[in-house]
């Protein structure tokens, strides 16, 4: 009777570790995407910061990915504040007990090196032509005619909800607006800064990718800026926010 009891047990002991095994190894990752609004968020009623962490909150993940770099998410606050959206880098101190992973990319130049104080006014490539791109009269013309999309844009982002902005046309205008840029500054002198933003949109892509084979079977939130949202949402695999 006591062997009987025994061998009842350690078959209970197996079958208990094989359905653990199982249901951890073949548990279904859970990605879910959000477009965040930066400084807007803070005169957009309907979409705030609370809003925002009210929404994380709901999902309650394992894994929150931020627009920061790997190399660049313990690094100090003064220096985040510098770099990096208010919302990326408070992501850490709102959600202090979820694990919070790194996935932009800014430059070739400085990858895997903290980002030089004078980088953003004296040094990034692309700032320098964007400046440039400014006091072009020429160019500054001819990039106006795609401002019709930009602004049509901001009165979505300024007052609409996470959920009106999903649902609305901001997706086809910022689609529109980098097409428009990109078409005309195209074989000029300030064509490095279509080509650069392709490249960080690409770069992040990879970078998501990777923290989804990494953290295979969890729940993971990825917020990024807008502009990348419209970029990611079709090559991402995820999981609607709204039903």
């Amino acid at each position: 009777m006591e062997l009987l009891k025994t061998v009842n047990m350690k078959i209970k002991l197996i079958l208990s570790l094989f359905i653990l095994i199982t249901i951890t190894g073949f548990a279904q990752t859970k990605v879910y995407l959000i477009p965040t609004l930066h400084s807007l968020h803070k005169i957009n009623n309907n979409y705030s910061y609370d809003s925002l962490k009210s929404i994380i909150n709901r999902i309650n993940p394992d894994i929150i990915a931020v627009e920061i770099r790997e190399s660049d998410i313990s690094a100090d606050t003064s220096y985040l504040k510098k770099n990096y959206p208010y919302e990326m880098w408070m992501m850490p101190r709102w959600f202090s007990s979820t694990k919070i992973e790194g996935f932009d990319w800014l430059g070739d130049d400085i990858e895997g090196n903290p980002i030089p104080q004078n980088y953003w006014k004296e040094i990034s490539a692309i700032k320098k032509c964007e400046k440039a791109l400014s006091i072009d009269s020429i160019y500054t013309a001819s990039i106006s005619k795609c401002d019709s999309f930009a602004n049509a844009r901001l009165e979505i982002l300024k007052t609409f909800s996470l959920k009106e902005i999903l649902e609305s046309d901001d997706a086809t205008l910022c689609n529109k607006y980098y097409d428009c840029y990109s078409e005309l500054l195209s074989g000029t002198d300030y064509e490095l800064i279509p080509q650069l933003n392709k490249k960080r949109n690409e770069k992040i892509l990879f970078n998501i990718n990777e923290l989804v084979k990494k953290y295979n079977g969890k729940i993971i939130v990825i917020i990024t800026g807008d502009d990348h949202y419209v970029y990611l949402k079709d090559k991402v695999k995820h999981i609607s926010i709204y039903y």
